[in-house]
Formats: C-alpha cells, sequence, structure tokens
C-alpha cells in the first residue's frame, strides 16, 4: 500500500476551525473486487412547463451486493455531476475508483446514484462539455424552474431505492423520510450548488451531505453575489423548520488551484446557531476538510473517501 498524505490545517489559517484531509494514492490502483454498474431509466414531470421528459441514472453497485440477498440492506449515496458533466463519468475506466474505496475495507459499501441536472445528456454534447449551457432543472437555465430537488424525490429516489435492496419500501413521501437516515445527497462543482440546495428543500428526505468545492448560493443563480445573512437564512431554515431531525453537513474544497468559493463561507458558517463543528455526527453536524487538489470531478473518490468515514455512522 502507498503512503497516505494528510493535509491539515491550524485553526486561523483557512477557518477557525482545524480541517484533515487524508490523500489516499490506493485509489489510483487496480482493484481485484470490482462492483458493476447499472443504468435505471425514469421520467419526471416536475418542472411546470407541461412536459415528461425521459431521463436516466447511473448506479454503482459495490462488490458485495448480490440481487439474491434481500436480507442486507445498502445505504444510498447520491451525487449530482459537475458543470459539463454527465452521468457515465463513473460509469467506465473511472469506476475502478470506487472499487478501490470499498476493496479495503475502510470504507462500507454503499450504493453510489450518479444524477443529472440537464434534460438530455445525448443532445447537443458539444455545447454541454464545452460550456455546461443546455436545458437543465438545477436552476442555472433560463425560463426553466429550478425543480431538480423535486425531481430526486419524487422520480430518482423511488426509481432507484425500490428496484435495489434498501431501506425504503414504498414511493410514498412518508416512507422517503423514515429512511432519511440512510440516504446521503452529494454534489461536485455546479453540483455543490445542487447538493447545498437539496439541504434546503429536501432535508426531511436526507440526513447526511457531502457538498464539494462550490459554495451555495444561497437559491439565486450561480453567478449571483450572496451575504453571509442570505446563506445563514438559507441554511438554517430547513434545521429550525424540522428542529427534531438530526442531520450531517462534510463540506471539502480543494487547495489554492481549486476555484471554489467554498471555503470564504465555511469561515462563518460552523458558526451559526444552528451548527456544532466537528466528525462525530453524535454531537456535530457540519465539518470541513481542505486538500491540494485543483478542480476535477475525477477527484470525488479521493473526496469520498474522507467523508464516507463520517457518512452514515451515526
Amino acid at each position: 500500500m502507498s503512503e497516505k498524505k494528510t493535509v491539515i490545517h491550524q485553526p486561523g489559517e483557512l477557518i477557525d476551525f482545524e480541517t484533515v484531509f487524508v490523500e489516499n494514492p490506493d485509489l489510483a490502483g487496480t482493484p481485484v473486487k470490482t462492483g458493476h454498474v447499472e443504468r435505471v431509466d425514469y421520467e419526471t414531470s416536475v418542472y411546470e412547463d407541461g412536459v415528461t421528459y425521459a431521463k436516466y441514472c447511473n448506479v454503482y453497485l459495490p462488490y458485495c451486493y448480490d440481487p439474491a440477498d434481500s436480507t442486507r440492506k445498502y445505504n444510498v449515496l447520491y451525487y449530482q455531476h459537475g458543470n459539463t458533466c454527465d452521468p457515465e463519468i463513473f460509469a467506465a475506466e473511472h469506476r475502478t475508483l470506487f472499487d478501490k474505496l470499498f476493496e479495503s475495507g475502510e470504507i462500507e459499501p454503499c450504493i453510489i446514484v450518479s444524477t443529472t441536472y440537464y434534460f438530455d445528456v445525448t443532445k447537443d454534447v458539444e455545447e454541454r462539455r464545452r460550456t455546461g449551457q443546455v436545458p437543465a432543472g438545477d436552476g442555472a437555465w433560463p425560463d426553466i424552474k429550478g425543480n431538480f430537488y423535486r425531481e430526486v424525490v419524487e422520480n430518482i429516489i423511488p426509481a432507484v431505492e425500490l428496484r435495489y435492496h434498501t431501506y425504503l419500501t414504498d414511493a410514498s413521501p412518508e416512507a422517503i423520510r423514515a429512511t432519511r437516515d440512510h440516504r446521503a445527497f452529494s454534489g461536485y462543482s455546479r453540483g455543490s450548488v445542487a447538493t447545498w440546495n437539496i439541504f434546503h428543500n429536501d432535508f426531511a428526505y436526507f440526513r447526511w451531505y457531502a457538498p464539494m468545492s462550490c459554495h451555495t448560493t444561497a437559491g439565486r443563480p450561480i453567478r449571483e453575489e450572496v451575504t453571509p445573512e442570505d446563506v445563514m437564512a438559507y441554511l438554517q431554515e430547513p434545521i429550525r423548520k424540522h428542529p427534531d431531525l438530526p442531520f450531517f453537513i462534510f463540506a471539502s474544497n480543494g487547495g489554492p488551484k481549486d476555484v471554489a468559493k467554498m471555503t470564504e463561507q465555511m469561515k462563518y458558517i460552523p458558526n451559526g446557531e444552528c451548527f456544532s463543528y466537528g466528525r462525530d455526527p453524535k454531537k456535530n453536524n457540519i465539518y470541513f476538510s481542505v486538500s491540494e487538489f485543483t478542480h476535477t470531478d475525477l477527484l470525488v473518490p479521493y473526496y469520498y473517501y474522507n467523508s464516507l468515514q463520517v457518512l452514515f455512522h451515526a
């Protein structure tokens, strides 16, 4: 095994709290235990435009998943890609990063679902890959309601979790709320913005969150400036609405070469009255981990190596 590198920032260096990130080079190795990816098709009509969209997500099943063994239930981690990407990013050669993530036994295997806010990742491919500016439901496309958070709960969760061995038993909102302890939402870059929005809108359905390398826009267009007051009001609203529901945010950012603005917001977010900083979900509900990485979705499994040691561990 290669030697892991630990990146530590002392309190006051970046934010008022210590941050720790462990870089595991072994994730780049060749796995012996391999999982596989399956495509799940579904339809959504949540965008209030009279259109029903045919979409899909990719579901990564870890090496130990046995379709015949219904006695073992799996937690589900949803991953929303960043700008210009699509659900295929971890479906082929990069899938081995997930395999290595679970192979060592350090991280408990879970199901990983790659979602997309784009309406059709097979259309206008060149423009999507160049600018990311093709029709999408996350609020970043003019004249389309940012109802992706509804699509996740009303369409994606039932399509995935009722198909595989998870804790969900039916598609009702009550059943989805009842199983929130076994569900996490995460995203990278523009997908991180979507994760903060999921926290605000779908708090009752997810206990765990892992936004990576992008700040919250407090529900506004991504390039619009927001104040600390905007941010704190946006994040604390769902917590105050559901004071009995525990949660945990494992936020991660890259180093100086990462363009994300998350570090600036994390200087004050953990100080909010609704937050308690630390890595123990039994006592805390927010943590910040800072790598030395640049900005690319392909580093997501390295961030998961850190966050999945906390997520689902209540």
